[in-house]
């Protein structure tokens, strides 16, 4: 029996900056909540130079959402869109959020009433919401997600690792997860915004 290729799906132009403004939001915005829960970890000489990668960091992301948003405000309403990765569907993104929140809130009170090891609460968030985007990924069609989410998983082990080394203190499970996801957050959010191509109808056609 023969079998036929889905067609690929299309949105519009609009449609997917837009989205992808909404997406760079939240992860500025998220990526602000980490490292103001991480900053105060870190000390001494490291901090002013974390401080000012930070805010380099935190200002690309704020420039990339607010491309994106204009971009879409001046892109023609009916203008087709690229392709949407094949793969969709899978769980539905109230539910993977739903389940994070659960976990994340179980873990985190393990962790802090059981345990009393509250620096460790970083670290543990940092495993949940890594390990969420591989769903939403699939859900949302967006194939960087995954790569945000196993960068996030990454800072949990770099923490592990750092924490081995001479004079090491237990702050780097706050430092290293919370100023690590920050800063891939925006880094994912500035590159959205930069590999969204001002004019894809001259590109195309050069």
């Amino acid at each position: 029996m023969e079998t036929t290729t889905p067609r690929p799906v299309f949105r519009t132009r609009r449609e997917q900056l837009r989205n992808a403004g909404r997406g760079a939001l939240i992860g500025t915005a998220f990526g602000l909540m980490w490292f103001s829960l991480a900053q105060s970890a870190v000390t001494g000489a490291a901090r002013p130079a974390v401080l000012a990668a930070a805010l380099v960091l935190f200002g690309a992301s704020v420039a990339a959402v607010v491309r994106l948003f204009l971009l879409a405000r001046r892109t023609p309403e009916g203008e087709e869109g690229v392709p949407v990765a094949p793969g969709g569907g899978g769980p539905k993104f109230l539910t993977v959020v739903l389940v994070e929140a659960a976990v994340l809130g179980a873990g985190n009170g393990y962790i802090g009433n059981t345990l009393d090891r509250p620096e460790l609460t970083l670290a543990w968030s940092a495993l949940v919401v890594g390990g969420h985007f591989f769903p939403l990924a699939k859900s949302l069609r967006a194939p960087v997600l995954r790569v945000i989410g196993a960068l996030m998983l990454a800072t949990v082990g770099v923490a592990a690792l750092a924490t081995q080394l001479p004079g090491a203190t237990e702050k780097l499970w706050q430092s290293v997860p919370g100023i690590g996801c920050a800063a891939i957050l925006w880094a994912g959010a500035a590159l959205t915004g930069l590999r969204a191509p001002a004019r894809p109808a001259e590109r195309r056609a050069a």
